[in-house]
């Protein structure tokens, strides 16, 4: 049996998933499996790395971290024969919640020694792939507080980040395109989700799948400060689709234009400058995935 690569980074969950890789070994060597660890040391390795493994031939390549990582990783698995397999070792895990992947290592490390592969949807937005969540306006400027305060950790670090955005957050007003669909106005978010849950936990597209060859747009309009706390607790479960101000639709290829710049999250994973103009589409079955 070839020596599974798992890619870990050291810094996912605030720096927990590098005092892990003790576990993880041991995990999946009481599975009979042998892997090799190789720990990522600055953005970007990991799609560097897993680029290397799949030009190698790996059949499989395992991330361990957070969605970043997962976002990471499948830069590189995009279009080739080698699956993506998850160990959750993030803040937020949305992605592998969405795949039922569970956040016990030793589970996760059985359905990855299971070998049940299935094809999935990749988003792509601005030419950079995403795997689960994009969120533009209120949801991109929270990824970016996450990223920035080093004292914000795991989902009670979102919910914090959320709270202070709710107070803070100044509506944009958008244009946003979707086939014969037009909508314009003031806004909170736009979040062109793939699977169920962004933030750690936010059921922003309760129906979505991420095999359905689809991806459910999410707008939320503005709402005044005092009232959008809340409806804060109704985008844990998804219950804020039902307010006046909220729309969901499902879509293959969306355009969006602010009247501002905005920041816009990945996977978590911000773009590299915030933009005015944002054009994402679904990409059916275009990753393979264990799970």
């Amino acid at each position: 049996m070839s020596t599974i690569p798992i890619i870990l980074n050291p810094t996912a969950g605030r720096g927990s998933a590098g005092e892990r890789e003790e576990d993880i070994k041991r995990a999946f060597v009481e599975l009979g499996l042998p892997v090799e660890v190789h720990r990522t040391a600055e953005p970007g390795h990991a799609t560097e790395l897993a680029c290397e493994f799949s030009g190698r031939g790996a059949e499989v390549v395992v991330a361990a971290g957070g969605d970043g990582t997962m976002n990471e990783v499948a830069q590189a698995l995009m279009g080739t024969n080698t699956a993506l397999a998850v160990l959750p070792l993030g803040s937020g895990n949305d992605f592998a919640r969405a795949l039922g992947i569970p956040a016990d290592l030793g589970k996760a490390a059985t359905t990855i020694a299971q070998g049940r592969k299935k094809r999935v949807d990749v988003g792509e937005a601005n030419g950079q792939y995403y795997l689960n969540a994009l969120g533009m306006g209120i949801d991109g400027q929270i990824a970016r507080d996450y990223r920035t305060h080093r004292f914000l950790r795991g989902e009670a670090g979102y919910l914090l980040a959320t709270v202070y955005e709710v107070f803070r957050f100044r509506a944009f007003t958008a244009e946003v395109v979707s086939g014969d669909q037009r909508f314009q106005g003031e806004l909170l978010t736009v979040a062109a989700m793939n699977g169920p849950w962004a933030g750690g936990g936010f059921c922003l597209a309760p129906q979505a799948r991420l095999d359905d060859g689809q991806l459910d747009l999410a707008l939320l309009g503005h709402y005044p400060r005092v009232v959008r706390l809340l409806i804060l607790p109704k985008t844990r479960d998804g219950s804020y689709l039902s307010l006046a101000r909220a729309k969901l639709l499902r879509t293959g290829k969306i355009l969006v234009r602010a009247d501002r710049p905005l920041f816009v999250h990945l996977d978590g994973e911000l773009l590299p400058e915030r933009v005015t103009t944002l054009e994402v589409e679904v990409l059916p079955a275009a990753l393979t995935v264990l799970a």
